[in-house]
């Protein structure tokens, strides 16, 4: 590997997302920590976050088949209750980060059809595997392997169930979709499942909590934008833009790749500062203020936050319904919530997606 380019510009790192001369980082972490073989390894080799290729467009294929429109907006109903349920608990005063923290992983288990009553054990496995995506501590490696068994144990028991009694759950979906005559293999419907799992619990739950505290700042800016759909979905893909959750997709050249007169080596790495394209002044028209209106204009940018290309998240559209009805919810509050501390006292945290560790409000 030599050497690495930061890419700051949006018009740039939406090329580049774009780029088939770009890869994932693949198992390049794993071999760096000395992770040779394992469950862990198998499964982390596996998902759509570090394969390229055939294998890559296959499983992309069949797992979009399975991720509909409507059994995404079906979920809709769901998180706008858990989401009211969650911020009506510290309408006296609380933690909302606290209170919203099992949301989306509540979500992703609706999806899947996981009983209520096993959300808080799979809410500790995403916990737990949420780290193999930077270099982990022998502790957190052995975490992770016991999370990751544990987990494709009580799938392979989803799964089977499934097969013999079949539900309007994506596990059932994912078993179901076929493209050109293929299907998924039972191996590779629990391993997507964990995939979606870790992914849904940490890129949307912490974006629930990035987006709560730019609104918490602008309220004055968002007056009635709970009553209105096309507002509030403006509204919070603002949000996202001004504090994104993810704030770098890290990306392997596999061919010199040229851009503005310089190249970039093959074998290198590329990091897309997600973050610093989402304030680009030449893409955002003064990208430094909060408009809420900002996505009722069509000359606007697009978000990368999500990625884009082949690497695009299947699971945008349920991570935008989780972070929509949070906003939602706490918009609603009667009466308002407000900040109870200055952000700049905000604790921030990072594992997979970076988030403030808590968002102290009480009612205004």
């Amino acid at each position: 590997m030599t050497g690495a380019t930061i890419v700051l510009r949006q018009d740039d790192c939406e090329r580049l997302a774009h780029d088939q001369r770009l890869s994932g980082i693949g198992l390049s972490l794993f071999d760096m920590m000395g992770i040779a073989d394992g469950a862990l390894r198998d499964w982390y080799g596996g998902l759509m976050f570090t394969t390229e290729g055939d294998y890559h467009r296959r499983i992309r294929s069949l797992v979009s088949r399975a991720f509909t429109p409507r059994s995404v907006e079906a979920l809709r109903g769901q998180a706008a209750q858990m989401a009211a349920t969650a911020v009506s608990s510290v309408q006296e005063g609380g933690d909302l980060v606290a209170a919203c923290s099992a949301l989306a992983t509540r979500l992703i288990c609706r999806l899947l059809g996981v009983p209520d009553e096993d959300v808080e054990v799979f809410r500790q496995w995403a916990e737990d595997l949420s780290p193999v995506f930077y270099v982990m501590t022998p502790d957190q490696i052995a975490d992770a392997t016991r999370a990751i068994t544990e987990l494709q144990t009580y799938v392979d028991g989803l799964t089977a169930r499934r097969e013999e009694s079949p539900g309007s759950d994506l596990v059932t979906a994912l078993h179901a979709a076929e493209t050109d005559g293929e299907r998924l293999t039972h191996t590779e419907t629990v391993n997507m499942i964990a995939n979606l799992l870790v992914a849904g619990h940490d890129t949307a739950g912490s974006q629930i909590p990035c987006s709560t505290l730019v609104a918490l700042q602008n309220l004055e800016h968002l007056t009635g934008v709970h009553c209105d759909d096309a507002r509030l979905s403006s509204a919070t893909a603002e949000t996202m833009r001004m504090e994104p959750s993810i704030p770098i997709i890290p990306r392997t050249a596999t061919e010199p790749i040229g851009l503005h007169g310089a190249t970039i080596p093959a074998g290198s790495m590329v990091f897309l500062c997600i973050a610093a394209a989402c304030r680009d002044e030449t893409a955002w028209l003064e990208p430094n203020r909060f408009d809420p209106e900002r996505f009722t204009r069509p000359e606007q940018g697009r978000l990368l936050n999500f990625g884009a290309g082949t690497h695009y998240c299947l699971g945008t559209a349920v991570a935008k319904i989780a972070v929509e009805e949070s906003l939602r919810a706490v918009l609603a509050a009667d009466p308002p919530l407000r900040l109870s501390e200055d952000p700049a006292d905000i604790p921030w945290r990072q594992v997979l997606g970076r988030s403030p560790v808590r968002l102290l409000v009480s009612p205004n």
